[in-house]
């Protein structure tokens, strides 16, 4: 709410508007004009683009908006980021479609704390595993920053409600100790050295992968992908990965995931020994 306040000093009587402004710590601001007409014409000017504002915001429905998420996070990407890759896409529609199932009695910009909070419920009360739970209202909350950011909603009501990833039931993951690691290889050694070829041939494929996640530390869908090229005289290039569906090879998650690893002499000679005498290329493979 606007109004105008008639003020006489020694340079004459001049006209102050005061309006609503939500960078103002008092929530009002103050702009001074010569003349009423002037005053008046900022005044309805202000209050019809903050009708119009807010006539835009209130319209966008919580359907509107996850489809605008969506197609940012396909042709721009969040927060600065790249574009998310088609497997990653898919997953987070199928989020989607949940959020979409929600029944909504609200818009966007009515939403409150309260009403996030039930939609948790509507979801842990479902037939969804806790975990997919967990990742349908995080996506719902990345929806709800990136719409925060572009002017859409003046605050994200969702912020701090999650579903909790951590439970009584979950047991400690047990790293495999050194003795049991030379264990492990040793075992790989002597079955791809087995008389009985059956046993044979198989983990002579298996052994490289073994040594090569042991040496590197690279994760399957990496050392998975890696092409002949990708092996030099010290080490490997990491350039691509398998996506998460393993239908297809595409780039690493993140560019910080390319990157030169060194590796010993043992397992740097048994990899580039079973990509050029046991590995079956195809005529493309360099």
């Amino acid at each position: 709410m606007s109004d105008i306040r008639k003020r006489v000093g020694k340079n004459g009587t001049t006209y102050q508007v005061r309006y609503a402004d939500r960078a103002s710590k008092t929530g009002y601001a103050y702009k001074t004009f010569d003349t009423a007409r002037a005053a008046r014409a900022f005044r309805e000017d202000a209050a019809a683009r903050a009708q119009a504002s807010s006539a835009s915001a209130s319209s966008m429905s919580v359907e509107q908006a996850v489809k605008e998420w969506l197609d940012i996070c396909e042709k721009e990407g969040l927060n600065g980021r790249d574009p998310v890759t088609a497997y990653t896409l898919e997953n987070y529609e199928y989020r989607a479609s949940f959020i979409k199932g929600y029944a909504w009695t609200k818009e966007l910009r009515e939403l409150t704390a309260p009403d996030i909070a039930e939609f948790r419920s509507w979801l842990l009360r479902s037939d969804m595993s806790r975990d997919l739970a967990g990742k349908v209202l995080s996506s719902f909350q990345s929806m709800m920053k990136e719409m925060t950011v572009r002017g859409r909603i003046p605050i994200n009501c969702a912020a701090g409600i999650s579903v909790r990833s951590d439970s009584r039931y979950d047991e400690p993951v047990t790293i495999p100790t050194k003795s049991e690691i030379k264990a492990l290889l040793k075992a790989a050694d002597d079955l791809s050295n087995a008389k009985n070829q059956t046993v044979a041939k198989p983990w002579q494929r298996y052994r490289p992968m073994l040594y090569l996640a042991v040496d590197s530390g690279m994760r399957p869908q990496e050392y998975l992908a890696v092409a002949r090229s990708s092996l030099g005289e010290n080490g490997i290039k990491v350039e691509r990965a398998i996506e998460g569906d393993g239908s297809r090879i595409s780039v690493t998650k993140t560019p910080t995931g390319r990157r030169f690893i060194d590796l010993t002499d043992t397992t740097i000679n048994m990899v580039r020994h079973y990509a050029e005498n046991i590995a079956v290329l195809p005529p493309t493979e360099n």
